[in-house]
């Protein structure tokens, strides 16, 4: 019997099962064949036969039976009516039938008309009888009622865990599939992100995208602009999963049809985010949103001007002494969220050597074990320690996060972009004095 349950509770489907069943209850129970059945209830007495079977050769293994509830399947069996089987499942009670002759029953295998007794078990489905069980032996009264009422509880619970089986299986089916799918858009949104970093003069770049299980909404961007401007997007849509990446390919695809409204006007961050702004709102995101900052460096003078859409404000590493600051100006309302959207825009000077750092919050919200989250002081500190050349940047956060996470693995992508502005040549005795930072 150990036997048995143990064959049955590693089926992977409920056909393997209900094979492994027939194959082991025979050794406990003198049956020698089955017959299973399911109602026609469109023809009156009519019913369909699924599967017929001698237990010897399910045993064996040269024969296995045919349990499929499935539309299509039973469609494809022929309607039958009267005779033995018919009589017994005229109403949904367990019965016991002792010294048969099936010689000249119809419709059955050869073998099953040589069996002598028949235990006639009912399946049901909740409270509707979904099938019938018809255990056969070759025996005259090898069966008592006790036995029937046994083999009722036992076809019933072999029912339901074939149900839960097969319940298992389809989701186990769907969820290769939602997880492909979701592969294949995680790869697309990563091929959305930039192939190479732009070569400009006296501007220096790294940048890392480390997505999460998931197809996420991270996205940076950069845009060679008139001039010899640089254009630094970073983004971040709300939630996860496939309608993130979506609202992510969205917004790639608005800013990069985005044209200034004068002709010959220069870019203005505000001016960008307020369009991009209208289009995200037509679409009506339904309760999403996007966090984004963009800014615009002019790598002759090293006026840095930029927007803020709610997103968390970058970090300013000093080139002068190497302290870590906040890229001052509040943050505005996220992309999507209202028709009435003015973030305002700020400028800073940037010195030479100084160093910007754009993040998302999979950096700062990134958890350990003691759900203690890395947070701005941990950034500013990995900050601190480096030389503020933009892959020592990257390098020094991503081994600051692991060490507080103490793994590798993340729960949301997390994305970095580091600037450095070189500065330019000027001859002893002509330097410009650099402005503060000023509102516009």
């Amino acid at each position: 019997m150990q036997d048995m349950l143990r064959s049955v509770g590693i089926a992977r489907s409920s056909h393997e099962a209900l094979t492994s069943f027939i194959a082991r209850y025979g050794h406990h129970r003198p049956i020698h064949h089955f017959i299973g059945t399911v109602p026609e209830p469109s023809v009156e007495g009519g019913y369909r036969v699924m599967y017929d079977v001698a237990t010897r050769d399910v045993v064996d293994g040269t024969a296995s039976h045919t349990r499929d509830l499935s539309a299509d399947y039973l469609a494809s069996l022929p309607i039958q009516r009267g005779g033995l089987l018919g009589q017994l499942m005229a109403d949904p009670s367990p019965k016991l039938v002792h010294e048969l002759d099936l010689s000249q029953e119809q419709g059955l295998s050869e073998n099953a008309r040589t069996m002598r007794s028949c235990m006639a078990i009912p399946i049901f489905h909740g409270d509707k009888l979904q099938e019938w069980t018809f255990g056969f032996t070759t025996r005259d009264g090898p069966f008592d009622p006790r036995e029937v009422l046994q083999g009722m509880l036992v076809a019933n619970m072999m029912a339901i865990a074939n149900r839960r089986i097969d319940a298992i299986g389809k989701v186990s089916l769907l969820l290769d599939a939602m997880r492909d799918q979701i592969d294949q858009i995680a790869r697309l949104q990563q091929a959305l992100l930039p192939n190479r970093i732009p070569d400009l003069p006296g501007i220096e770049i790294a940048t890392s995208y480390l997505a999460s299980e998931e197809a996420g909404g991270d996205y940076y961007d950069f845009f060679i602009l008139p001039k010899g401007r640089l254009g630094i997007l970073m983004a971040d849509v709300s939630g996860h999963g496939a309608a993130a990446a979506t609202i992510m390919a969205m917004l790639h695809a608005i800013l990069h049809c985005y044209e200034p409204s004068k002709p010959q006007a220069p870019f203005d961050p505000e001016e960008v985010f307020a369009f991009a702004n209208r289009r995200l709102m037509a679409t009506g995101l339904d309760g999403q949103f996007v966090t984004a900052f963009f800014g615009i460096l002019e790598p002759d003078t090293g006026l840095f001007t930029y927007c803020n859409a709610g997103h968390p404000p970058p970090r300013l590493k000093s080139g002068i002494d190497g302290s870590v600051s906040e890229l001052h100006g509040a943050a505005g309302l996220p992309l999507g969220v209202m028709d009435d959207f003015q973030p305002g825009t700020r400028i800073v000077q940037l010195r030479p050597m100084d160093t910007i750092v754009l993040y998302t919050d999979g950096i700062t919200e990134s958890f350990n074990k003691a759900r203690v989250m890395f947070g701005i002081q941990r950034l500013n500190a990995a900050l601190e320690k480096c030389s503020g050349q933009p892959d020592s940047v990257v390098e020094w956060i991503h081994k600051a996060v692991f060490a507080h996470r103490g793994s590798s693995t993340r729960d949301d992508d997390q994305t970095l972009v580091a600037v450095r502005y070189h500065g330019i040549c000027v001859l002893p005795g002509h330097e410009t004095p650099l402005a503060s930072m000023v509102e516009l």
